[in-house]
């Protein structure tokens, strides 16, 4: 199977997964934001936003070099080496992080105390086995593994906050069900505990495991910076309730970002499988600027729609999410694509590279945001993220001319970035007629891009 073909092929088995209960979430957003307060979802979304920091120091992200090294691995024996060194630094790292959590929250009290610990737990549980089943390539049982944790955690949230009204401590027990679920699942699919031996724990496996991974916890902090250091400042600022606007207006552009994170998955494992080829360079080059127009096609697409159905699925207590959404999915849009370069990055053992340009954009962020507060209220939370992710775009692009020198071919995002302005224009004028020009001009967008990429397309797909 052709490169493309199978970078394709993986990212449908995987959006295919989670799309399908991402749309049951949506259309489970009216009851949540209809009995849940402001103030309760801001909290929620406190500790959604925290595992994205508790988790890589739970795992020093050890996953992410088990995945590389294991997919290079030239037979079972190397395998069972960096699965077994993989498995016991994490449940080392697990113990001491663990003994640390029980220690501090004896001197600071925090709310949920034991369900929050066993929530983060069971997510880096779940990390851990989802990179061991894209690891093996089998990216069916990633899918799947993704698609029963979302459907149990759909159904237990359904049943805990609608049918026994336990609101934020019933979503985190749902939560801790639905990962558990699926753990189990991905230890029947992957049969790890196969590969996991004393024998197999080697010394100078630790080490390069650590020196590939270590600076992945650095990005992840970093990463955390730039997303969620803007709900610390709101609330700090502004208050838990705004937090909450802010949140749900994250909602449709996480929906985005669900999308580029299953591709950007995909594309990871291509990047890996190709770096050694011949034609590298031209193929990362051809598919980095595919991937640029994709991305901005459908975030064009969400701005475009996304005014017909606003008021249908948010209860009017967060209306004034509304003008933030288009702030927003423009900030996933730069997002998705330095992440997409961060890919090669990661393919080439630099990830000391993608830690440095995730720092700086972190730190612009902070400062961007703390800036613009007091003139701009909420609205600086959104701007400082699209800079932010602007910036790290432009970061990453130029430190990867120096690994691969892609070429970006401008004049062919300039109409698409036209229709862009046009539809955001559009959707804040709320004004339907103009509405629907953006789309009309967002259709004729996805013809104009199929037609001056016709070339690259059918040779892409018959590679």
């Amino acid at each position: 199977m052709s490169r493309t073909k199978n970078l394709l092929k993986n990212t449908g088995i995987l959006i295919i997964a989670k799309m399908s209960t991402q749309v049951v979430s949506f259309l489970l957003l009216p009851l949540y934001t209809a009995l849940l307060s402001t103030e309760q979802y801001g909290e929620i979304d406190i500790y959604t936003s925290l595992a994205m920091i508790v988790i890589p120091f739970l795992t020093l992200q050890i996953e992410m070099g088990l995945f590389l090294f294991y997919i290079t691995a030239k037979d079972r024996a190397k395998q069972t080496d960096i699965i077994s060194s993989s498995f016991a630094m994490i449940t080392l790292d697990i113990l001491i992080v663990s003994i640390m959590y029980f220690i501090i929250t004896i001197f600071i009290p925090i709310n949920y105390r034991i369900p929050l610990y066993l929530y983060y737990l069971s997510m880096a549980l779940s990390s851990v086995l989802l990179q061991v089943c894209r690891a093996q390539g089998n990216n069916a049982a990633y899918g799947m593994a993704s698609f029963v944790s979302s459907g149990v955690a759909i159904v237990l949230n359904a049943l805990f906050v609608v049918g026994f009204h336990w609101k934020v401590e019933g979503i985190i027990y749902a939560s801790i069900i639905a990962q558990l679920v699926s753990v189990l699942f991905m230890l029947w699919k992957t049969k790890v505990h196969g590969y996991v031996t004393l024998k197999g724990i080697k010394r100078d496996q630790c080490v390069k495991l650590l020196n590939y991974s270590f600076p992945l916890v650095l990005n992840q902090v970093s990463s955390w910076g730039i997303n969620y250091s803007n709900r610390l400042i709101i609330i700090s600022y502004l208050g838990i309730g705004i937090n909450g606007i802010y949140s749900l207006a994250n909602k449709f552009s996480n929906l985005t970002n669900m999308f580029f994170g299953m591709y950007n998955l995909a594309w990871t494992e291509s990047v890996v499988r190709s770096m050694d080829d011949e034609d590298s360079v031209d193929y990362l080059s051809k598919m980095v600027m595919m991937t640029f127009n994709i991305y901005l096609l459908l975030i064009t697409g969400m701005i475009n729609l996304l005014p017909f159905v606003f008021d249908v699925l948010v209860n009017q207590a967060y209306a004034d999410a509304y003008n933030h959404i288009p702030i927003l999915l423009c900030s996933m849009f730069f997002s998705g694509m330095a992440a997409t370069i961060g890919s090669i990055f990661i393919a080439y053992n630099r990830t000391r590279n993608v830690s440095i340009t995730t720092t700086l954009a972190a730190l612009c962020n902070i400062f961007i945001h703390l800036m613009m507060l007091k003139n701009f209220q909420l609205y600086a939370s959104s701007i400082s993220s699209l800079i932010s992710f602007f910036l790290l775009f432009v970061y990453r692009y130029l430190f990867v001319q120096k690994i691969v020198p892609l070429q970006f071919q401008i004049s062919k995002i300039l109409i698409p970035l036209a229709v862009l302005v046009i539809s955001c224009i559009a959707y804040v004028s709320k004004n339907p007629w103009f509405i629907l020009v953006g789309f009309t001009l967002n259709v004729l967008d996805i013809g104009y891009m199929l037609f001056t990429n016709k070339e690259n397309v059918v040779k892409l797909l018959k590679r």
